[in-house]
């Protein structure tokens, strides 16, 4: 049964023996976002990172539990995101050890129940930059391959970016691949992983996979699985996993924080299609023959026409450390302008928005508070006395 019993782990699963041999369980995370705060010294961030794992391991047994093959769980896997922000001249205190502590303790856990295991976390090197990394955990709790974050956003220039897409071969999964959060907004991506022999892509995240509403966002998690033929396994921290078959039909979806969603499927099939003239039973054997790439040499220039016609509004350096501040100082005086509108103080609310806005350009920070300093003027602007006379 391709793509059966695609079910939400809340409600309940089906046992092993009821599975077709072929099928294999694939399961995906949102774990509720438990964040380690960037002012802790980093024994204390060690110690909340154990904290983490030790939540995270129940996730893993639950899974388990439930008959799970492969778990994905969401991009910053252990929370530490945050701090690094606050402390990157620090983060060789705390990464190295963080990422052996997650290797091992998830993988001992997933090993338990012969089940693959992703997760996410940057990894600092030894000449003090640091990447974004996906890690694939065989059966046996014994990482088979890592992948590098390709895409950097703005705010993340200061990271390494990954310098290919990689595909790893499980003999009852097929060719695996990993993508991570950013790398889904260009379609490039999942191209490149499905040309290299993917059957099956798993995507740790944080966010979407186009830029704008949230069904935009979902729709383009469709997409680059049909576009491509390939199972698409989502997890997302808090809400949005998701499980997407080869025909961009969501097979599970995820309701609730802490929800593991969960679908039935074979690697090797679900790929039939066509058109009126020439049907597949693996529609790749057609699309990926009908490409013409010789006329696909815009695609690697780095410097393409339209760059011409779009000036650039800010460098990757301040964009870094715009984004860097806005995950730690700008989180607090946010919530303290917050707590000055909320207990009335409404002058000193407005300086401190309009601040943050100077403080923060083009963050979320910048556009919520343009939103609350609209509603106290507009607010204000009511209350005023209505005159008679147009002026």
């Amino acid at each position: 049964m391709i793509g059966g019993n695609a079910i939400a782990l809340a409600q309940g699963s089906a046992s092993n023996a009821a599975r077709p041999a072929r099928d294999r369980r694939v399961c995906a995370a949102q774990p509720a976002a438990r964040l380690i705060n960037w002012r802790l010294e980093p024994a204390k961030v060690l110690e909340e990172v154990d904290r983490s794992l030790t939540l995270l391991e129940q996730i893993v047994h639950r899974a388990g539990q439930a008959g799970c093959d492969v778990l994905v769980l969401p991009e910053d896997t252990m929370g530490v995101l945050h701090w690094e922000m606050g402390n990157a001249e620090r983060m060789n205190q705390v990464l190295p050890e963080a990422v052996t502590r997650m290797l091992t303790r998830l993988g001992k856990v997933a090993a338990s129940y012969r089940m693959y295991l992703v997760c996410s976390s940057d990894v600092a090197e030894q000449d003090g930059s640091y990447r974004n990394a996906a890690f694939l955990l065989g059966r046996d709790g014994r990482e088979i391959g890592r992948y590098y974050k390709v895409n950097l956003p703005l705010q993340e220039s200061g990271r390494k970016r990954g310098d290919h897409f990689p595909v790893f071969e499980a003999p009852d999964l097929g060719g695996v691949g990993m993508l991570i959060c950013y790398d889904m907004v260009m379609p490039e991506a999942t191209r490149s992983l499905a040309l290299g022999g993917a059957d099956i892509v798993f995507v740790p995240t944080m966010g979407g996979a186009a830029f704008g509403e949230r069904d935009m966002s979902r729709a383009a998690f469709r997409t680059r699985a049909v576009d491509n033929f390939i199972y698409l396994v989502v997890s997302h921290r808090g809400g949005g996993a998701m499980i997407i078959s080869p025909q961009g039909k969501v097979l599970a979806e995820g309701k609730e924080p802490n929800d593991i969603v969960m679908a039935d499927i074979n690697p090797f099939a679900g790929r039939e299609g066509g058109d009126a003239l020439n049907s597949q039973t693996d529609m790749r054997a057609r699309l990926f023959r009908e490409r013409n790439p010789a006329a696909y040499g815009i695609l690697t220039d780095p410097n393409p026409p339209v760059l011409k016609k779009v000036p650039e509004t800010t460098t990757p350096e301040e964009a870094a450390r715009v984004g860097a501040q806005a995950l730690t100082i700008g989180e607090e005086r946010f919530r303290e302008a917050e707590a000055l509108l909320n207990s009335g103080k409404t002058a000193d609310a407005i300086a401190a928005f309009e601040k943050l806005r100077a403080g923060f350009p083009r963050t979320w920070i910048d556009r919520v508070s343009r939103q609350r300093l609209e509603k106290i003027r507009g607010s204000a602007t009511d209350q005023l006395p209505q005159s008679s006379t147009p002026r």
